[in-house]
């Protein structure tokens, strides 16, 4: 397994190869079609006011961190619950790191960034070509996504609080009661409706 600074070598030697081929050669080749596309860019947000343009990255950056952050105890709460039932288990401080857990964690955050990021995209596009309401729909999506995520992850803090100490802290089990209400409430109700 590579590590940071093999990776980040090998990045920044793509990057200067790139660059360095035939001499520049596609740096010039590059400039025209960059122009063009900037061209292209400035008349399509040319009506498009600053505010409306940077609430889907303003949404995307803010979520982000936050979804980073409750991510970092989520991980953090696992690896000691985890360490906790494993010496509980075999005695052994040592062996409680399983690889399919760190890659399991490792493909949710990236595929929750790159779902978000997807969203964004869209919603940019949406607001570029004048269809509002779409614009207006991928923001809320981005939104709600992330509020979804995120508070799966503060589901998953308090079972692995559980797990730790046999006791959910009372905002985590105050979340577990909203969400029980929520599916016993409207979606059992909604569902009931479908089924008529």
């Amino acid at each position: 397994m590579q590590t940071s600074n093999q990776l980040t070598t090998l990045v920044f030697s793509l990057v200067k190869k790139a660059f360095s081929y035939q001499d520049g050669a596609l740096v010039v080749l590059a400039l025209p079609g960059s122009l063009g596309i900037k061209k292209v860019i400035d008349e399509l947000t040319r009506d498009i006011s600053i505010k409306e343009m940077t609430m889907p990255l303003v949404a995307f950056g803010v979520l982000t961190i936050l979804y980073i952050l409750v991510s970092i105890a989520d991980f953090y709460t696992g690896t000691r619950a985890a360490k906790k039932e494993h010496l509980f288990s075999t005695g052994s401080n040592r062996g409680y790191m399983k690889s399919d857990k760190l890659w399991s964690s490792v493909w949710k955050f990236a595929g929750v960034i790159l779902i978000a990021s997807i969203l964004t995209v869209f919603c940019l596009l949406f607001l570029l070509v004048g269809l509002g309401w779409l614009y207006e729909a991928f923001l809320f999506g981005i939104i709600a996504f992330y509020f979804v995520v995120i508070s799966f992850d503060l589901h998953s803090i308090g079972e692995n609080q559980l797990r730790r100490f046999n006791k959910k802290p009372d905002f985590y089990s105050f979340i577990d009661k909203v969400s029980v209400a929520i599916r016993t409430g409207l979606i059992a109700r909604a569902s009931k409706l479908f089924d008529k």
